[in-house]
């Protein structure tokens, strides 16, 4: 099977390519695409990009579900471009914004008052895909539309100081914030939506806006391809945007398949019928098997970390948590972090691709070697949580399981999951905790009960979770967003974690601009944040990107497709 695919494609291998997208490539011989001078000389580059999930909305802060589930929202960059765009190293720069805005630069001011004003520049040969240009007065009307309260958005509660905007002129606008928002250079609510086409469907009926045709199979956006067809429930054919204002782009044609089922996906990379698989919805076994299976056929598998870790959620309240002389206790929470062994943890769950972890910063974050030394580390040492139990009051009884004298109370924690998915994750961790003698229960939350937020915020014990990095240097763990009844048990702060010191340093981190302070205050985050121990870090989330040979300028991360007009193939 190796050998037809080795025959069916190029004789050079990729790189990488990012989270949620599987890629098939069919080359055919030259022939006239039709796309602009000297086409007819050109031999056609067709690309097929197979997605596991079909996007509902093209634009991610008017969707409604999780856009990143099965690679869904890596159409975007296909299709349309932001003024700064996220790259594969979690940096923004300029996209079609003249520059990113920065108080180096006098592009970003912030007031006495604590306020602020954010210069934006634009290019000024951007069109959209009908050719009308694009201007200051979109991104206006894009304002109005993000902070309308009858338009449904994700991103309400980000931009709420956001509070005006003046386009100066074609090319240049100031957005206006009530107070310090160290974001505000990410263009937060300034996603470009088109005026002309978008604003009829906007004034006609807002609460229905996000399904206009517009945003989704008739998009016109300002990237480096447009649609030509889109078949529901099959694929999305793009053609080139011969107006980009960086050229036209170098692919005759690119297909996005709709592929939902793993099996399928894995079957067609081995047939040769598919050229890169990134991992959203991929299994880490079926990956590993693939590349056992393309050893020294010059395709490459290659490790990549997704963004998020999985972590054990902690119930902090003695008034729900069992027992109650657990887990609220700080000597007890490093007990049984000690007693976890990360390593074969993270070995049995992504076959070695997932490295564990220890904080928000992964192992190649540009800031790591910054702030190593002011990171705590709790290595896998069962003695030392044994000491530490004893010390704490529990001691291993006859039958070898703790118990607190003189009452004879057994140390019962309850591990919970959510699904299947996670099961071989909480036999490992119960395990190790039975291993010093705890009595662990195995809990899986029922499908009715998984959006209960009353059931998760007061269950007893430890919770499996996947974070991503900015929950833990924002409100996650801030007392303001415990959940509780008279919240309606809203909020991030599930498990009830307060520490006034972690709360001070996460504003300063909101209203902190400069490099340098913030890094400062990242320092000794780590140290008071992860010191205290609100959750007990795993290991980051890995996969393993499937890549045959003959597409070119693809780079990895969990948004790989920033750089779409650069992907080419021979």
């Amino acid at each position: 099977m190796n050998n037809v695919f080795q025959r069916a494609l190029g004789p050079n291998a990729v790189r990488i390519i990012g989270a949620g997208l599987l890629m098939v490539v069919a080359c055919g011989p030259a022939q006239r695409d039709g796309n602009g001078p000297g086409a007819a000389t050109q031999p056609a580059k067709t690309l097929s990009i197979g997605l596991q999930a079909e996007p509902a909305v093209l634009v991610w802060d008017l969707a409604q579900t999780n856009v990143k589930s099965g690679g869904a929202h890596l159409t975007f960059n296909m299709l349309h471009n932001y003024l700064v765009v996220e790259d594969n190293d979690r940096g923004f720069r300029a996209q079609i914004a003249v520059e990113k805005p920065s108080v180096e630069n006098g592009s970003w001011r912030v007031n006495p008052d604590g306020s602020m004003d954010v210069t934006w520049r634009i290019r000024p040969n951007v069109r959209w895909h009908d050719g009308t240009p694009f201007t200051t007065d979109d991104l206006a009307f894009s304002f109005n539309v993000y902070k309308d309260p009858d338009v449904p958005t994700n991103i309400a509660r980000l931009i709420a100081p956001f509070e005006s905007v003046t386009a100066v002129d074609a090319n240049t606008l100031v957005a206006h914030w009530s107070r310090t928002f160290v974001d505000a250079d990410q263009a937060v609510g300034l996603v470009p939506l088109p005026r002309h086409l978008l604003e009829p469907a906007y004034q006609a009926d807002k609460g229905n806006f996000v399904n206009s045709p517009r945003l989704s199979t008739e998009f016109v956006g300002l990237g480096p391809y447009r649609i030509h067809r889109w078949e529901s429930g099959s694929h999305l054919e793009l053609t080139p945007f011969e107006g980009y204002f960086m050229g036209r782009p170098p692919l005759s044609s690119v297909i996005v398949r709709f592929i939902g089922d793993a099996n399928t996906i894995t079957a067609n990379v081995l047939a040769g019928t598919v050229d890169v698989v990134p991992p959203l919805g991929l299994d880490i076994d079926s990956t590993t098997e693939v590349k056992r299976r393309w050893e020294g056929t010059g395709n490459q598998a290659i490790s990549q970390l997704r963004g998020g870790f999985r972590v054990l959620e902690l119930q902090h309240r003695p008034e729900y948590a069992r027992p109650a002389n657990g887990l609220p206790s700080y000597p007890i929470r490093q007990a049984l972090y000690h007693a976890i062994d990360r390593v074969s943890l993270a070995e049995a769950m992504s076959n070695g691709v997932s490295p564990v972890a220890d904080s928000w910063f992964p192992p190649s974050d540009p800031l790591r070697s910054e702030v190593e030394p002011w990171i705590p580390q709790f290595p896998f040492d069962p003695n030392r949580a044994s000491t530490l139990l004893a010390q704490a009051g529990w001691t291993r009884g006859g039958e070898g399981e703790l118990t607190r004298p003189p009452i004879g109370e057994r140390f019962d924690v309850q591990l919970t999951a959510r699904g299947a998915r996670d099961a071989k994750e909480q036999h490992i961790v119960a395990d190790n905790w039975k291993a010093i003698g705890t009595h662990v229960d195995l809990y899986n939350i029922p499908p009715a009960l998984q959006n209960d937020r009353e059931h998760v915020s007061t269950l007893p014990g430890a919770w499996l979770a996947t974070l991503q990095i900015e929950h833990l240097t924002t409100d996650r763990f801030h007392s303001r967003s415990i959940t509780s009844a008279a919240t309606r048990w809203t909020g991030n702060n599930r498990g009830g974690y307060s520490n006034p010191r972690v709360d001070f340093l996460l504003d300063q981190l909101t209203s902190t601009i400069p490099q340098r302070e913030r890094l400062a205050l990242y320092r000794e985050l780590l140290t008071e944040q992860m010191g205290d121990l609100p959750l007990m870090m795993l290991y980051w989330e890995g996969d393993i990107l499937l890549v045959a040979r003959g597409v070119k300028g693809v780079r990895g991360g969990g948004n790989s497709t920033w750089n779409f007009f650069e992907w080419d193939r021979e």
